[in-house]
């Protein structure tokens, strides 16, 4: 069918309205949720398009409210789960519904969360922007954790640890550590953060070089300890606090005082990092904070007051470095 002959759908609509196609459907379902000013544009574009919806269209927005999809890997990670509570903390002053799907154990990711996309109003977590699934087919696509560069596809909600590692590097200068080591989670290529901690601590390294090292989340932690103290290291940072506080239980175990023979360091500020002894110095990210920026772009967003790309779907929540009695 030539361009001139298809008829025009509510993607085009959003497109020329400049908005999500949910709030395409708030405008021509006479819903409450945008400004006058936003449904008149959509008015306006419908117009120009020759647009109308469909009776199918017409009765799956009026089922209910809005419905925010939130992808994660695993849930048996701490993290994830604080997450998830947060983002349903977040969602509940807008009344909205949110729809949970763990994706890290399927055997296709990408299919998992391409179904999840075709039953909410907007699609939020890690890796949500790849394959087919962008902000560019109408719909609010916020990845988290994600790059400035990436807001071409969608929105990004970036976790800025930047200043919490200068602040760590700062601190274990004035502790005297001389051969920190970082512990990364084995699997794919090495995570920007710990490229980051590396790169910031190379300074108090006395071999010029801060060493990144793989292990697994679970198991086989006490080898690598060993070694790791054979090597001389005198400060460990680990990927994550559920990491950290795995190699603090193998630490005690060994007989390894925290942080008289060794400094321990984690990250994601977990609740867990404070109910052990001794308690985790971490850099820490507000979880909380996470998911009220991440529930107000999506808002935005469906609003017609963000765009579903580009620039002004950008977010920025900093790291900040919490020092505790392990290091």
């Amino acid at each position: 069918m030539s361009p001139a002959a298809r008829r025009a759908t509510i993607i085009d609509v959003a497109e020329r309205a400049g908005v999500s196609r949910q709030t395409v459907s708030r405008a021509m379902n006479d819903q409450p949720g945008i400004s006058a000013a936003t449904r008149e544009r959509v008015l306006r574009a419908a117009r120009e398009l020759s647009y109308r919806p469909s009776r199918f269209g017409r009765g799956l927005v009026e089922q209910g409210p809005v419905t925010l999809g939130l992808v994660v890997l695993d849930l048996s990670n701490s993290y994830y789960a604080e997450l998830g509570a947060a983002m349903a903390r977040a969602c509940a002053p807008a009344g909205w519904n949110m729809v949970l799907v763990e994706v890290g154990n399927t055997p296709d990711p990408e299919v998992a969360a391409a179904e999840l996309a075709r039953r909410v109003d907007s699609l939020v977590g890690y890796g949500v922007l790849g394959g087919e699934i962008s902000g560019d087919v109408g719909m609010p696509v916020v990845r988290l954790d994600g790059r400035p560069s990436e807001t071409d596809r969608g929105g990004v909600v970036e976790l800025a640890p930047a200043a919490a590692i200068a602040e760590l590097a700062d601190h274990l200068r004035e502790a005297g550590t001389r051969r920190p080591l970082v512990l990364d989670l084995v699997g794919g290529p090495l995570a920007d953060r710990p490229l980051a901690l590396a790169a910031a601590l190379r300074s108090l390294h006395e071999d010029g070089e801060v060493p990144i090292w793989e292990v697994e989340a679970r198991t086989g932690h006490r080898a690598v300890l060993e070694e790791a103290l054979a090597s001389g290291a005198d400060a460990l940072l680990a990927f994550n606090d559920e990491l950290a506080v795995r190699l603090l239980r193998t630490l005690r175990e060994m007989g390894v005082d925290v942080p008289g023979d060794v400094r321990l360091v984690g990250a994601d500020g977990l609740e867990i990092g404070s109910l052990v002894s001794p308690e985790l110095t971490t850099l820490s990210i507000d979880i909380d904070e996470v998911a009220r920026q991440t529930v107000s772009l999506v808002a935005a967003m469906l609003e017609g007051g963000a765009p579903l790309t580009g620039d002004g779907a950008h977010r920025v929540v900093p790291y900040r470095l919490e020092v505790r009695a392990s290091a």
